[in-house]
């Protein structure tokens, strides 16, 4: 599916290891195919360049290659030297989707999905957790990641879900002021990423390799989420919301756009500022960015596809998940836990990015509300080596 047509040679980001199409990669219809996120160098399968055939290099070989002559060399050729399975030794050799999948297992070998109580044993909810293994066979360590609960049922003593429909019909009167920016963000909006942050695929190739890694990462935890919170689509419960884009699939809360954004968001800025201090010495680049995801995931809503509640779930799942991804990429000696209470959630709100994060100089920070707390306790992982070479292959990008 192409949205954009191209973004200066980014041709084919979703050619990604066999990633693009999907099914609607974390609600953002496809991963591959953004418009030609592609001549990326590969970036997604090198494949057969046109106008040539396999023939073509039969009769080549034939022509030029004449009579065998053993290869010479001294010692054992420079491929067997490194050692099997070095965790760093190839990785700057493979393609970039191999790398990707490889990056992918680090992540998701480490988590574990389950039902349980939330922190103040009120509410029935389900936790994403990181697993620890000292050794196989050895103990294991479970530390929790994120939690969530859902907001309470529709039911003839709860209009919960009544007041956040009327919320998502009042945001129809923006559709056509923002039908063209709903359209380019149903796949992954690199380019309004890149609006903001220069992103340029031969500048900062390993960064979009980065980001691809966060995104799915956010794709596996929000669809557990999303699978067993079961939270109905606003087009499910009334007949005049009529969304102005197919309603996705898969249930509604978390946001998936929500998490996307936010944790591109908080990944982006912490490598630009790591690497750049001057970021740091005013919030133009984060605040950008926060208005951004932001935006991105409010135009959900006036899509008629999200309730404002989805929105402040994927916020607060984003932000987690990036906490947590940085952490396993060797930054911070910790990272916190949050949990989401729907039932906490006000009925008659809707998303307000500031309620959740504060982008004030020196040390932006999460800030806690009723709906979403801080899991006490400063959790620990055990870090990748390869997702720190990522990071550090990164962050040399740039200046």
């Amino acid at each position: 599916m192409s949205v954009e047509g191209g973004f200066g040679g980014f041709g084919g980001f979703g050619g990604f290891g066999g990633f693009g199409g999907f099914g609607g990669f974390g609600g953002f219809g496809g991963f591959g195919g953004f418009g030609g996120f592609g001549g990326f160098g590969g970036f997604g399968g090198f494949g057969p360049q046109p106008g040539y055939a396999p023939d073509a290099l039969i009769t080549h070989r034939d022509g030029i290659v004449g009579g065998w002559v053993p290869p010479t060399h001294d010692g054992v050729p420079v491929a067997l030297k490194q050692e099997h399975d070095d965790p760093l030794a190839n990785l700057a050799r493979w393609e970039p989707w191999v790398r990707a999948a490889a990056l992918d297992f680090e992540v998701v070998s480490h988590l574990h999905f389950g039902a349980g109580q939330d922190e103040s044993k009120t509410y029935n909810g389900y936790t994403l957790w990181h697993l620890d293994r000292t050794a196989i066979p050895g103990t294991v360590t479970p530390r929790p990641i994120a939690r969530m609960v859902r907001p309470p049922d529709l039911s003839a003593g709860n209009d919960f879900w009544i007041k956040q429909l009327e919320i998502v019909a009042n945001y129809a009167d923006l559709r056509e002021d923002r039908a063209s920016e709903v359209l380019t963000q149903v796949t992954p909006p690199i380019v309004y990423w890149a609006s903001v942050m220069n992103l340029q695929p031969h500048t900062k190739k390993y960064t979009l390799e980065l980001l691809g890694l966060a995104l799915r990462f956010a794709t596996f935890a929000e669809m557990r989420f999303k699978h067993a919170l079961a939270v109905r689509r606003p087009a499910e419960m009334s007949a005049q919301i009529q969304p102005m884009i197919g309603t996705p699939g898969h249930g509604a809360l978390p946001s998936g756009h929500a998490t996307e954004a936010h944790i591109v968001a908080y990944v982006l800025w912490n490598l630009a500022s790591a690497a750049d201090s001057t970021k740091k010495k005013n919030n133009v680049w984060l605040e950008q960015l926060m208005r951004q995801a932001s935006r991105i995931a409010v135009n959900r809503t006036v899509a008629g596809v999200h309730f404002p509640v989805d929105s402040s779930a994927g916020q607060l799942l984003g932000l987690t998940l990036g906490e947590y991804l940085l952490h396993l990429c060797g930054v911070g000696s910790k990272y916190k836990a949050w949990e989401f209470l729907g039932p906490k959630f006000t009925a008659t709100d809707d998303f307000d990015w500031r309620a959740q994060y504060d982008t004030a100089m020196p040390s932006p920070a999460r800030k806690a509300t009723a709906f979403a707390v801080e899991i006490p306790g400063n959790q620990t992982a055990t870090k990748s080596v390869m997702l720190e070479w990522l990071w550090d292959q990164a962050k040399k990008e740039w200046p």
